[in-house]
């Protein structure tokens, strides 16, 4: 069995990794922060990215941003040989993604561009959802390993295409999210429970994923610390706004979506869950004894 590398062991990567070592794969994986559960499960952690990139046949990246993105290429570069495989199922422009599969192209390393839909939760009971995208024999030669982090994956085609469908994914899910948001505070005005509106509107024709996943947030409060803050949407809204102007795409839900996570934003909610947009659609909401 191929030994796998898994470089990023945070709120994606950590339980990605470990649905390997369930699969049975032997994983050594990478992260500035050691991580117990990935030890504790299994894994072998490393001491530095070279260390993983020496014995990794096939290497995941779960990574936070374009600089991690940058430093980590520049250690596999240093032990980089003919014949590895990357898998990076992060989530950063494109235009970083293909710079770092061009950079390793030189050496003899394919790059996949792959994209996760889900939240850890969902990761770790093997909900989410694969997007996979780049040189179509490669996918082919290494789906054991995808079918070993996730029940469901799907092929977009060439490089690019699933960090495109990743982008219209979390349009709809910051759109729902909204939408979710929108209904629980009208349904308090209007006197329904809102315990009540989850119940029934979750498996209804009105329901959706990102519904049930959140409308409970939005009834605890809960926000502080969640899977899905703010600051991680807000990158992928700016993103998709900017590719639907350069293709003259009408997005008005988008737009208006944007505004508010922008202005989470601005309140310092940054760290916050986004179902925590509930509030700032009650601050935004008019008492209705001054309306005619």
């Amino acid at each position: 069995m191929k030994k796998i590398g898994f470089i990023g062991l945070g709120n994606i990567g950590s339980p990605m990794s470990q649905n390997l070592l369930r699969a049975g794969f032997d994983v050594i994986g990478f992260d500035l922060v050691e991580n117990s559960a990935f030890v504790d499960a299994g894994g072998r952690f490393a001491q530095s990215v070279q260390a993983v990139g020496r014995e990794a046949e096939v290497i995941i990246q779960s990574l936070p941003t374009v600089a991690a993105l940058e430093s980590t290429i520049t250690g596999l570069l240093e032990v980089a040989r003919e014949g590895q495989v990357v898998i990076d199922i992060s989530g950063y422009p494109l235009d970083a993604k293909t710079k770092a599969a061009d950079q390793l192209a030189q050496r003899g390393v394919a790059m996949l561009d792959c994209e996760i839909s889900g939240l850890p939760f969902m990761v770790a009971n093997r909900t989410a959802v694969i997007f996979q995208a780049g040189d179509e024999e490669t996918v082919v030669a290494n789906q054991d390993i995808f079918d070993g982090m996730a029940d469901r994956c799907f092929y977009l085609g060439e490089f690019g295409s699933a960090t495109k469908m990743k982008l219209l994914a979390n349009m709809m899910v910051a759109i729902h999210n909204s939408v979710a948001g929108e209904v629980l505070n009208l349904a308090a005005r209007i006197g329904v429970d809102p315990e009540t509106v989850i119940k029934v509107l979750g498996p209804s024709a009105g329901g959706s994923v990102t519904f049930s996943n959140k409308a409970p947030i939005m009834i605890s409060r809960d926000f502080d610390g969640g899977a899905g803050p703010f600051r991680h949407m807000v990158h992928y809204l700016d993103r998709t706004s900017d590719m639907a102007k350069r293709t003259g795409a009408a997005t008005p839900l988008l737009d208006k979506t944007r505004e508010y996570y922008q202005m989470a934003e601005e309140q310092g909610r940054g760290d916050q869950d986004i179902a925590a947009v509930i509030e700032l659609l009650e601050a935004a909401s008019k008492d209705p004894t001054t309306q005619r």
